[in-house]
């Protein structure tokens, strides 16, 4: 049976996790050191975050992780079309005109004039086309890899195709697929025998929340206690301005911290400011220091061959989320195998998908 179409199973129009991974054509080296040419080219790992970061400040896509390795980059996004319906007419002009910025002869990145902005709000079908395009994420990734490429050719001096295909994507239809695909992604450069440990893991998601997170705990007065059950502080602190996950989701979904929350966006001169993220809702239900546990013991037990053990204090986190414990190290390590079926969508034990996938929540 042959995989479905993309476009069948991606719908901008409503909300979805979708994890999308591309990797070089031929294996040419996206960062790292070319063992062909001897070329290092580790700076461009610098090239794509920046990019992720510039897209998630534009889309309205959330960036639950992301993984950048030396040929192929994974990731984790979820579609947020409620957000992009309420934006005006010149909130939207304005953020397509920054998908592909114009800048000026020092690099700095231009703002829209109002002339480009009138050029599209005179246009209602044109305003409807761009919104959705923003919440959709094959442009998303249209945005990213072809950015990526034109820079990678013009400094290698080549020609052609960079990436082997668009991408490759699936939708993840519930929690506990969400969890074991942004783990899994997190992980993958201790997988990839690049890394020893999560603190070693540059250029991933999970690295960059456990970086805020020490700089926090070693520089503010008024730390956060280091406990599995951090509650409510731990949520509101995740939604803070971090340097290095800012621009991320948080990772812990609070239904206490979304309802006293407002929009990252918000109403400044007649049109929607943009901030580092689209939304303060988180990606799961458990809390960031679970989170980095879980990275840890998996990480772990992928580096010793063993059996990965969960404590009883994240264990009971799991079987919220309808997952049982045993194997689920290994159902992490081995969830990438799962993509080279015909699925078009990845789901858990629980069939059913989480509400906050499938509803339009007014609270984000």
């Amino acid at each position: 049976m042959a995989r479905r179409v993309r476009k069948n199973s991606i719908d901008p129009s409503v909300v979805q996790v979708v994890h999308s991974w591309n990797r070089c054509v031929r294996g040419m080296m996206l960062c790292g050191v070319d063992r062909a040419t001897g070329i290092d080219r580790e700076h461009r790992r610098e090239w794509s975050r920046q990019r992720l970061e510039h897209l998630a400040s534009v889309y309205a896509i959330d960036v639950l992780t992301y993984a950048i390795l030396h040929n192929h980059t994974h990731q984790v996004l979820r579609s947020r079309p409620d957000i992009a319906r309420s934006w005006s007419p010149e909130t939207v002009a304005r953020r397509w005109l920054m998908v592909t910025p114009k800048r000026d002869r020092h690099g700095a990145i231009l703002e829209p004039s109002e002339k480009q902005i009138l050029a599209i709000t005179s246009k209602p079908e044109l305003v409807e086309k761009l919104r959705l395009r923003l919440s959709d994420v094959s442009w998303w990734m249209r945005s990213y890899a072809q950015t990526i490429a034109v820079r990678a050719n013009r400094e290698d001096g080549s020609r052609g195709h960079f990436w082997e295909s668009r991408f490759r994507s699936h939708v993840l239809a519930d929690q506990a697929s969400i969890l074991r695909c942004m783990l899994y992604v997190d992980l993958n450069p201790i997988r990839a025998g690049l890394a020893a440990s999560i603190e070693q893991s540059d250029y991933t998601g999970g690295k960059d929340r456990l970086d805020d997170l020490r700089v926090h705990l070693a520089t503010s007065n008024n730390q956060i206690t280091l406990k599995l059950d951090c509650g409510s502080e731990m949520a509101k602190w995740e939604r803070l301005d971090h340097p290095c996950s800012g621009w991320l989701s948080p990772i812990q979904i609070d239904d206490q911290t979304a309802t006293e929350e407002t929009r990252c966006s918000q109403q400044a001169n007649g049109h929607v400011a943009r901030g580092r993220r689209t939304s303060h809702r988180g990606a799961v239900r458990i809390p960031l220091t679970k989170y980095l546990l879980l990275l840890d013991l998996v990480g772990r037990a992928k580096r010793l061959d063993a059996i990965g053990y969960i404590p009883n204090e994240v264990a009971t986190c799991l079987e919220q989320l309808n997952i049982t414990t045993s194997g689920f190290a290994e159902s992490v390590l081995v969830f990438g195998k799962r993509f080279s079926g015909r699925r078009n969508s990845v789901a858990g034990k629980s069939s059913e998908p989480d509400r906050v996938l499938a509803e339009t929540t007014s609270a984000v």
